[in-house]
């Protein structure tokens, strides 16, 4: 792949090479993830009212057995396919401008979106019909039913399937910096598959089926986990040059997300040193995690902050704003990384954090990209600083109560009596966990809205 720098603005460029037949399939991805995001907030509004004082009894519901399920297919809803179908558009984008709009496989792409839209219905109905047990195992949790199964593996086809079209294309292709964050991003998706693939062939006949669970997504799911900050590095980069015309030097973009993949490359070699059941494992990704995942995205963010604060963009544009909350909340995220207790809800607060800051970067880029390449009408400026706004502030308020709750000593993963809110601190910090919760949920249901009515109006024009 060789490697060139574009003088063009990236969405003029994007936009001149997008092609009808791409630009029918942009609209699925994008459809997808939004319509993904807004199943996984109405199930988040009712993990939030399970879980804040004085609501829960306003709902009578057998809520200790469907609570864990809700939780379940909302997080694979909101940071699985949600997450992945972004990389697929991404990776359509990037397949276009390496091969200007003509790529070979095309029918490829049209499979993998059908193949995923079956699959999440697989894994939405049988949350509805209450199949299979809940199997609340880290990054990956399940439904142990043979349907919630078949709707994962489904997932990792459809996105194997663009992510090999992209790489395929790739060869012999002049390329820049974004389509190689994209297609470092894919790659370290394919390691994830790898990982999931060797820990199945290596777990023992005799396991439980929860150790088994947790086991099997164990070392994939801190893959996935690069995968997403990968996501959120190459948006950073579309987001930045929207917002400064400057963007980031591409030796340093590209070296980074490269550095990424070939540290999470290395987490292959744990299946053969450790036995996938033992300590040494679980804790080799633990460390994997902790110490090759953070450098890349600290001299990124730097370099972003201070091209922010050479240019002093203005703050009511919509790519400076969403880069800047992303900025804000990856880090309080990654601070709160390192403070976690064992099984409290420090841990969610700083998984929150984090995750908050990839879906504000998407949410920047939904408005500034993907709208305009697919030349649908924009809400208003205001409307969407203001969704922006609600879901980080309330995102922000989220992650610091239950920060504070878990110190108090609220466990994670439990609603109701199970949270044991025996002292007025316990019970204080859940409200502000749940004030959070609902204003974050109405700044998401506020973007699901205007993105999915911007989805369905008439094009503003033609394509090319």
């Amino acid at each position: 792949m060789q490697h060139k720098r574009s003088s063009k603005a990236f969405s003029d460029s994007t936009a001149e090479v997008l092609s009808h037949a791409l630009a029918r399939e942009l609209h699925g991805w994008v459809g997808l993830a939004v319509a993904a995001l807004a199943v996984a907030g109405l199930l988040a509004l009712v993990a939030v009212i399970v879980r804040t004082p004085v609501l829960r009894e306003l709902f009578p519901w057998p809520w200790q057995d469907f609570f864990p399920k809700v939780v379940i297919t909302h997080v694979d809803f909101s940071i699985v396919l949600w997450f992945l179908s972004i990389l697929g558009a991404l990776a359509l984008l990037a397949t276009a401008r390496s091969t200007e709009g003509n790529p070979k496989w095309n029918i490829l792409g049209r499979i993998s979106l059908i193949l995923i839209v079956i699959s999440s219905f697989l894994m939405l109905i049988s949350v509805v019909f209450n199949l299979g047990e809940a199997s609340l195992n880290n990054y990956v949790p399940v439904l142990t039913h043979p349907l919630f199964y078949a709707g994962l593996g489904g997932l990792a086809m459809g996105i194997s399937g663009v992510v090999l079209r992209l790489l395929r294309n790739l060869v012999n292709n002049t390329v820049g910096p974004f389509e190689h964050g994209v297609a470092a991003t894919g790659t370290t998706f394919l390691i994830a598959l790898v990982c999931f693939f060797l820990a199945w062939r290596a777990l023992p006949a005799w396991i439980e089926p929860a150790l088994a669970n947790e086991r099997l997504f164990w070392g994939g799911g801190h893959i996935l986990q690069f995968v997403n900050t990968m996501l959120m590095l190459v948006i950073w980069w579309v987001l930045t040059e929207q917002a400064t015309a400057w963007g980031i030097p591409p030796r340093l973009f590209i070296g980074a997300l490269w550095s990424l993949a070939v540290v999470a490359l290395s987490g292959v070699l744990f299946y053969v040193a450790f036995d996938v059941i033992s300590l040494e494992h679980r804790v080799s990704f633990t460390q994997l995690l902790k110490f090759g995942l953070p450098i890349a995205p600290l001299m990124l963010s730097f370099t972003i902050a201070m091209r922010l604060a050479m240019v002093r963009p203005l703050w009511a544009d919509i790519s400076a704003l969403s880069l800047s909350l992303s900025l804000l909340l990856f880090a309080v995220g990654g601070i709160l990384g390192y403070f976690l207790g064992v099984s409290d809800t420090r841990i969610p607060a700083h998984y929150h954090a984090v995750i908050s800051g990839v879906n504000l970067a998407v949410m920047g880029m939904t408005f500034t990209l993907f709208l305009p390449l697919l030349q649908r009408p924009c809400p208003t400026p205001q409307a969407v600083r203001l969704s922006l706004l609600l879901y980080g502030g309330g995102q922000l308020v989220l992650s610091v109560g239950m920060f504070a709750a878990g110190i108090a000593g609220v466990p994670r993963k439990t609603a109701g009596l199970e949270q044991n809110l025996d002292t007025a601190v316990k019970y204080f910090y859940m409200v502000v966990y749940g004030a959070g919760g609902f204003i974050a949920i109405i700044g998401g249901i506020y973007f699901v809205f205007m993105t999915l009515k911007c989805l369905l109006s008439r094009r503003i024009g033609g394509y090319r």
